[in-house]
């Protein structure tokens, strides 16, 4: 079953210990079954590299770590999806509707095409989707 859109910045509490929570912790334990969760095609990857690059950069993760995280990442049971018509005016819509960023709109409109909750650390986001009448998820 696919459970919810899921953004970097809620995948990160995998990854760093002082970003832990409940939610991400049991949405891990759902993927340990037969769910999944729903990602933008490239935009989702591109992401989780950049955070554990800056990561490395930072001194907050070793390069090997790094990439033993990206790994696990990568091989989560997703589905990886395009945008809602490439990104086009659905994503400017959102953006302006909610004073969002470009990567931030794909996700909230994957979570309203797909009719899913989404799973995210960021409160902008998170307030955007509340906003639209998107479920959070929470566990």
């Amino acid at each position: 079953m696919r459970l919810c859109v899921l953004d970097a910045s809620f995948a990160m509490a995998w990854v760093f210990a002082d970003e832990a929570n409940a939610a991400a912790d049991a949405l891990l334990d759902r993927l340990a079954g037969a769910d999944s969760v729903v990602v933008p095609a490239v935009l989702w990857s591109l992401e989780v590299r950049n955070v554990l690059r800056n990561a490395v950069r930072r001194s907050r993760l070793s390069a090997e770590l790094a990439e033993q995280h990206r790994r696990a990442l990568r091989d989560l049971p997703k589905v990886v999806v395009a945008c809602p018509n490439g990104l086009g005016a659905e994503i400017d819509e959102l953006v302006r509707a909610h004073g969002l960023n470009s990567y931030d709109a794909a996700y909230l409109a994957l979570a309203v095409e797909h009719d899913l909750p989404l799973a995210t650390a960021a409160a902008g986001l998170a307030a955007a989707a509340q906003a639209a009448g998107v479920r959070r998820y929470a566990g």
